[in-house]
């Protein structure tokens, strides 16, 4: 029989997706069988040339310095203008805010690193005495800062103030669903009271793109974020409730795998972020009269409820 270990509020929520970001409008249009994969021109190259691709974001809205755009790789700008909103503007203490994100695999740089690699070369191939010489001193030294897959959390923190207890995890939609539950306890243990938990990712350039093909996903790639912040139930405001289960038998865990690509499937294949806006989706849905739904990914399975 499946239980209940642990539960938390959700008092924010910010989205940031290829058909938009309200959440309740999101889920709505898919439901009504809306999707956003299109042509793509940077993917023109590649078979089918798709993606469900972010437009415009707010990104200055959310930074502490305009110049430090240049140090953030799409799924970390993605993050921070999601994270932003879910946190709101309450008279806190930020730095006791924790912070919980699942983040994807590494980035491609921007050709940054071209010069290092070419010049790192002998009959063809690479030389790591080249490397560590000439190429070290070719390659850009802020680059890392950009392409770390943890530079997700450190960006949010350092633009959004926050402090607190934190932790990243990488991989697919488990990575959002470990990142949510890793924040529920650290409620429930009373190591924070307020927490930031979300995921973020993108897939929807023609190197990451290129790389779902090798890695045999034939998805549309798309790019997402979706953050919350948690507080303890019964907080003030808060909007719905999640649930940690475990135990559930082996069709209800099939089932729960289930959802993560039936409610995200029109907005591409988001990696990491799948996870967590399955989560958002069925929450919206669920404030909108819709049915309880388990969300559950990886192997073995990471379990949230919205109930």
């Amino acid at each position: 029989m499946a239980r209940v270990r642990v539960e938390a509020a959700v008092t924010g929520w910010g989205l940031q997706c290829a058909l938009g970001t309200d959440p309740v409008a999101v889920a709505a249009a898919l439901d009504a069988g809306e999707s956003a994969v299109a042509p793509h021109p940077d993917l023109d190259c590649l078979p089918g040339g798709v993606a469900a691709s972010v437009g415009r974001l707010p990104l200055r809205d959310w930074l502490r310095r305009r110049k430090d755009a240049k140090l953030l790789a799409r799924p970390a700008a993605l993050a921070l203008c999601a994270a932003g909103p879910a946190l709101g503007e309450r008279d806190e203490d930020r730095l006791e805010i924790g912070l919980f994100v699942g983040v994807g695999q590494e980035p491609p740089d921007r050709g940054e690193s071209a010069p290092a690699l070419a010049a790192s070369a002998r009959d063809g191939r690479l030389d790591e005495a080249r490397l560590a010489s000439v190429g070290r001193e070719l390659y850009p030294p802020l680059l890392p800062l950009r392409t770390l897959p943890n530079m997700a959390l450190a960006h949010v923190s350092i633009h959004l103030g926050v402090g607190g207890v934190n932790g990243a995890w990488a991989g697919e939609a488990e990575a959002g669903l470990h990142a949510l539950r890793a924040a529920m306890w650290a409620l429930a243990e009373g190591r924070c009271a307020v927490a930031l938990a979300g995921a973020c990712d993108s897939h929807a350039d023609l190197g990451n793109a290129r790389d779902l093909r090798r890695r045999g996903i034939l998805d549309p790639p798309g790019e997402a974020a979706a953050f919350l912040r948690l507080e303890p139930p019964g907080a003030p405001g808060e909007r719905c409730r999640l649930q940690i289960v475990d135990g559930l038998d082996a069709a209800a865990r099939d089932r729960a795998r289930g959802t993560v690509r039936a409610h995200v499937a029109g907005l591409g294949r988001c990696g990491a972020a799948d996870g967590a806006l399955a989560v958002i989706l069925a929450m919206a849905r669920r404030l909108g009269g819709g049915p309880a739904t388990v969300v559950a990914a990886g192997e073995p399975p990471v379990f949230v409820a919205v109930p």
